[in-house]
């Protein structure tokens, strides 16, 4: 059996989530009038990945060179959340005791309990598939890891918009709760504020 790319598997995960939300729109349910009277209702979903749409639009670009040392940026990162974590309690035993590369992550799975997917919709295959390629082209490091969340460092941040909203679009993919139920409601505003200059990004799934 062939390993999916990683273009199919974020591919197939932002088009079955464009048609679920697009049959469920205006659907009926106990209590809705009620939710929306009190929070609004949900955004359309061209709306919220605007300025792509229902289709798939492709994998983002590696930016151009040359980029930070992949490994001292990912030291550095894990040092500056652990700093953080030890002040506000964010990130807990999601961080990990030094950067991995992805294809540590089935024995580091081992190691910390978390065999199973647990809230993630992927199985360890294809994550790994997943972060490989942003390895290769993002410079990203493993550097916390749970059952419901994910944390890189990234070597090579982009700078301008156009390259944030198409990285935005892979983490839509990868991670739509990022948006749907995170700090920016669209995908141009978490480009904006989550990825342009970030070395950093992190993944959660509720």
């Amino acid at each position: 059996m062939h390993e999916r790319t990683v273009d199919q598997i974020l591919g197939e995960s932002w088009e079955s989530y464009a048609q679920e939300e697009i049959a469920s729109a205006g659907e009926h349910y106990p209590g809705r009038d009620r939710v929306v009277e009190l929070f609004g209702g949900p955004d359309p979903f061209e709306e919220v990945v605007a300025p792509f749409g229902v289709r798939w639009p492709g994998l983002a670009a590696a930016p151009a060179g040359p980029w930070a040392d992949a490994e001292q940026v990912a030291a550095r990162v894990l040092a500056d959340l652990a700093e953080y974590d030890a002040d506000a309690g964010a990130w807990g035993s999601y961080l990990l005791d030094r950067a991995y590369r992805s294809a540590d992550l089935p024995l580091l799975a081992e190691e910390r309990g978390l065999e199973g997917a647990g809230c993630r919709p992927y199985g360890m295959d294809e994550m790994c598939v997943v972060l490989r390629s942003w390895e290769e082209r993002f410079g990203t490091r493993v550097v916390g890891l749970g059952n419901d969340r994910v944390i890189v460092s990234v070597a090579a941040p982009v700078r301008t918009t156009g390259e944030a909203e198409a990285i935005a679009a892979e983490h839509f993919a990868f991670s739509s709760d990022n948006i749907t139920q995170g700090h920016d409601e669209t995908l141009r505003a978490y480009a904006a504020n989550q990825i342009v200059g970030r070395q950093v990004w992190s993944f959660w799934w509720d």
